[in-house]
């Protein structure tokens, strides 16, 4: 006879219900693209790629994301008892495939945490020792902002949030602003050009487009996380898909303009020297405005991207927690990881876990390889990772979508899907062909040994006859938990 287990008493209490507004949740999906570094770290690397028309594979790139949260959005209306990944695959390709997507995706959520600590850490160093004359290495700064990180997570969604917000608008602001003073700049020079929107110096081999591609996409990754909000967001199914279609309107532009100034500041002569000034000073960044407006604008620059990664950290840390929240009250994971605290109400075992997977990762291929290797290597193992995981979101959505019955037209249910599948599928080609190099070839191969143990586990759970409502995971009914089961002895 299959047996039941009781709910831990004082444990599973479920998260703190309705704690923040669209706000919050639009801080979440802000905070967790992490525009400045994007701007500083990712955009010059496009810029590598495409040259001095990096801005029209940038906005190639933005409309492939656009089509990924349409069709978010779209499953989010037609599967209005869920709001996971799991559960929009599972609908258009089946539960098992359902599950592997899942598993995939948690890969990339697991990963983002120590990517944004290794940046903390190296941009951190950076700054105290520019700025400040302080000489402190780059992995002290990293558990420093690690502890800061988990302080907050503890305490609640709400103040995170808040603060989220608050480091956000004063980062991306001046980011706004550094990049709308350069292009007055080249204005005033009479160099302004809008030749940088057009395909011309766009690459030529396929391998270079990947390329640059890959890294557009990698720039924007982080804008769906506000989904895993649902128990802890007033009116979930209207403010969660408002967050996310806000945080690509808004970010987008953002990271647009600074694309835009950073090739115009160079001009289409100075490509070259920016590549150089990337492989020399790991950024084009500090040179071009130390140039076109001034020193003492660097070196907010520099503390600015600190705070701004510290934000992306706060986001990325309460999103990854909460999908481990949600898989332990599904009995996926350990049950522990759906415990909260009886005040705050927040998942400090996931926390806690989150947390020492995290510095793990971090320090452990940092010392052996370096700051700058791992942060290379944990961002091509994301950018594989998301890339399959949207792609199979878009394949579903062709399957399920159209059967829908909910009068979409059909550009809707075939072109979205299409035209975010074909954008990303050179994402993955790059991550395999041409070889980039010891460690980062390795990253994709990790990604997929993920997902081998997720066959493994998958099949072990159904050989023991144990389902997993991962429906439930992320969706806004929050009962008790389903009671996890075990096969009947033969």
């Amino acid at each position: 006879m299959a047996t039941t287990s009781e709910p831990a008493a004082g444990h599973e209490q479920g998260l703190q219900a309705r704690a923040i507004g669209f706000w919050g949740a639009l801080a979440m999906s802000v905070a967790a693209m992490g525009p400045l570094l994007g701007a500083l770290g990712v955009a010059p690397l496009i810029v590598g790629e495409a040259g001095f028309s990096a801005p029209f594979i940038f906005v190639i790139c933005w409309i492939a994301m656009v089509a990924v949260a349409l069709t978010i959005g779209r499953f989010t209306r037609l599967l209005p008892g869920a709001a996971s990944i799991y559960s929009y695959v599972a609908h258009g390709l089946g539960e098992r495939l359902g599950f592997l997507t899942g598993w995939l995706s948690f890969s990339y959520y697991v990963l983002f945490v120590p990517l944004l600590m290794t940046a903390f850490g190296i941009y951190a160093e950076a700054a105290a020792a520019d700025v400040f004359g302080i000489s402190v290495t780059w992995w002290i700064w990293s558990l420093l902002g690690m502890a800061i990180v988990f302080g907050l997570a503890v305490t609640g969604i709400a103040l995170s949030m808040r603060i989220d917000l608050a480091l956000a608008v004063i980062a991306d602001g001046f980011l706004l602003l550094v990049s709308a003073v350069i292009i007055a700049k080249v204005i005033g020079d009479g160099a302004f050009t809008l030749e940088p929107l057009a395909p011309t110096n766009a690459p030529g081999d396929f391998t270079g487009l990947s390329l640059a591609i890959a890294f557009g996409v990698l720039i924007f990754l982080g804008f769906e996380q506000s989904f895993v909000l649902g128990e802890e967001t007033t009116d979930p199914k209207g403010n969660v898909p408002k967050a996310i279609y806000s945080s690509l309107a808004l970010v987008g532009f953002v990271l647009f303009l600074s694309t835009f100034a950073l090739v115009l500041g160079f001009g289409e002569r100075g490509m070259v020297r920016l590549g150089d000034l990337l492989a020399s000073e790991g950024t084009p960044w500090f040179a071009l405005v130390r140039e076109r407006i001034g020193s003492g604008w660097v070196d907010v620059l520099q503390v600015m991207i600190v705070f701004s990664i510290l934000s992306n950290t706060i986001a990325s840390t309460n999103s990854v927690t909460r999908i481990q929240y949600g898989m332990g009250r599904a009995h996926a994971l350990p049950r522990q990881f759906g415990w909260t605290r009886a005040r705050e109400r927040t998942p400090y075992v996931a926390i806690v876990v989150t947390t020492a997977v995290a510095v793990a990762i971090t320090l452990i291929p940092g010392l052996v390889w370096s700051p700058v290797a791992t942060f290379a290597f944990l961002g091509f193992g994301v950018g594989f990772a998301a890339a399959v995981s949207f792609i199979l979101i878009n394949i579903a959505a062709l399957w399920y979508a159209p059967r829908a019955g909910d009068g979409a037209p059909a550009w809707r249910s075939y072109a979205v899907p299409v035209v975010a599948i074909v954008i990303l599928i050179p994402v993955v080609y790059t991550s395999f062909y041409p070889s980039p190099g010891y460690p980062l070839k390795w990253a994709p191969w990790v990604a997929i040994g993920w997902l081998a143990l997720g066959v493994v586990y998958l099949l072990w759970r159904e050989h023991r006859h144990e389902k997993i409502d991962v429906d439930y995971t992320f969706g806004e009914g929050r009962g008790e938990p389903p009671a996890p089961t075990t096969p009947t002895p033969a």
